[in-house]
């Protein structure tokens, strides 16, 4: 018998709880399960951080476990989009990166990861699915606790879609995936919403809402009002009372709006990407970030109907299930995580705002350190100034590009249990990698692992040449196409790649 595809979002919902209940946890024995336990043993190996993941004693928990199993997913995902710049916006102003690396291993990848996850999942999960779309809750035997359970208003999203994804058939119909994506991005319009209205003050917040109704969730004034009517009566809100908050409030929605998009923006990418590479599509052509939001919506089906560009706004894409006339689901269901919210927050309500307004911030994309156009400007910076560790000159004064710090290259005075101070800031910086600015000789020196090259100089004379050890004393300044160069090899891992005269170091850098 083959399942029909579902004909509306509750039977898909009711589907996939039970394709969750149905969670096999216990893989076959075959040749290829074993090539699994085998690629899965080797990436923990190779992690740097798996005793983050480790509990108090020696043997970690399942759930520690399956958290090391989707952050492996997800820093695929994230290490993908970072050699994106960050976004999914094409920039056809600068020819395209030649270093991006094809992206084939990721459906493979979640195959891997998939196996383990079901094994360690022990505990019901298709109950977080019936939370997220205000499903009738179903009884459990669970021997957690639900007072111990995360309100889902402080639930990471990325996490809550990467989970489901590992824990569903990875192949399911296109129908289950958009529809998880949906439920999540409620979540994730809420968690925003909650988080903007913290910043606002009782006289702002009444102003937002001021002519909204929560019967029909369409606009940023609406959620903003639902917010305020479910927390408004809590401790959650630090309200000014000083004589200046008396005066008549203004409040710029638009801006508003436009801060709700772009905290949304990093689930909508990770989510594009995903579907990107499960279902084999091609990604959207986004032109300009002012419609990177816009086009993300659609591609991912949250909105399907075409509308004139002054109507669209976040709240749009919300996608609920129908629910009963007296309650419907598209206030039920917040008002509940809401709920769950309070309950926390009475244990602890700085800690609970805490972690409200700091849920989803703003990151930047790793880049190296910015480099003047002149040399002489580092030269004399950086000149008979000390190592932060040994407090003396070093010989051969290096700085991390990753960071700015100074370092004794290939010196005694900083060596700790056997190993120089390079090789082990790049461990503590990097993960193993480095990348050092010898300002003696101006050249790059890369280490990776045990193993170290020469990368060359960025910086180069008036004839496009380089002056290594400043033996010609000619005037230096900085070739942007080399930096790009050192900065999307390190961003795309492909050192190992690129350069040939690899030596080992022997911990003596």
């Amino acid at each position: 018998m083959v399942r029909s595809r579902p004909s509306n979002m509750e039977h898909v919902l009711m589907e996939l709880g039970d394709f969750l209940r149905e969670n096999e946890q216990t893989p076959g024995t075959s040749n290829l399960s074993e090539a699994i336990v085998r690629a899965m043993e080797d990436m923990t190996s190779n992690a740097q951080l798996k005793p983050m993941f480790k509990s108090k004693g020696n043997k970690p928990s399942n759930q520690s476990l399956f958290l090391f199993v989707t952050s492996i997913a997800r820093t695929n995902l994230e290490v993908e989009l970072i050699q994106r710049s960050g976004t999914l916006v094409t920039n056809t102003s600068e020819p395209p990166n030649p270093l991006l690396p094809k992206r084939d291993c990721i459906v493979p990848l979640l195959h891997v990861l998939a196996v383990h996850a079901r094994a360690l999942a022990l505990w019901p999960a298709w109950m977080n699915l019936q939370q997220l779309c205000g499903l009738p809750a179903t009884p459990s035997n669970a021997l957690a606790s639900i007072e111990k359970e995360v309100p889902l208003l402080l639930r990471d999203p990325i996490a809550l879609l990467l989970q489901f994804v590992l824990l569903l058939p990875l192949h399911v119909d296109q129908v289950y995936f958009t529809t998880i994506v949906k439920v999540i991005y409620n979540l994730l319009y809420y968690q925003v919403v909650s988080q903007i209205s913290c910043g606002l003050t009782g006289p702002e917040r009444l102003k937002a809402c001021e002519g909204a109704s929560t019967t029909h969730i369409d606009s940023l004034s609406a959620a903003i009002a639902l917010i305020n009517e479910s927390l408004g009566e809590t401790d959650l809100y630090m309200d000014c009372e000083e004589a200046g908050c008396s005066q008549e409030p203004h409040v710029n929605m638009i801006a508003l709006e436009q801060q709700v998009q772009k905290l949304c923006l990093p689930f909508l990418r990770i989510a594009t990407l995903l579907r990107h590479h499960i279902y084999n599509q091609q990604l959207p052509d986004i032109r300009a970030p002012q419609s990177e939001f816009v086009r993300l919506v659609y591609y991912l089906e949250l909105v399907t109907e075409g509308m004139d560009w002054g109507c669209f706004n976040a709240a749009v894409a919300l996608n609920w299930p129908n629910g009963d006339l007296v309650r419907p689901t598209h206030r039920r269901t917040p008002q509940t995580w809401c709920a769950q919210f309070n309950a926390f927050s009475n244990r602890s309500q700085i800690a609970a705002r805490s972690f409200l307004v700091d849920a989803h911030v703003t990151w930047h994309p790793p880049r190296l350190l910015e480099l003047p156009r002149e040399y002489e400007k580092i030269f004399t910076y950086y000149h008979e100034r000390p190592c932060s560790q040994c407090h003396s000159v070093p010989q051969e004064t290096s700085i991390c590009l990753l960071c700015g710090t100074i370092v004794c290259l290939k010196q005694n005075c900083c060596k700790q249990q056997g190993v120089c101070e390079a090789v082990a800031h790049s461990l503590e910086c990097g993960a193993g990698t480095g990348v050092f600015l010898v300002v003696t000789s101006t050249y790059i020196i890369v280490i990776r692992g045990q193993r170290a090259c020469l990368w060359g100089s960025l910086y180069l004379d008036d004839f496009e040449e380089e002056d290594r050890d400043l033996k010609r004393g000619k005037p230096l300044y900085l070739s942007k196409d080399r930096y790009q160069l050192l900065e999307q090899q390190w961003l795309a891992h492909r050192f190992d790649h690129t350069k040939k005269t690899w030596v080992w170091h022997r911990n003596a850098l």
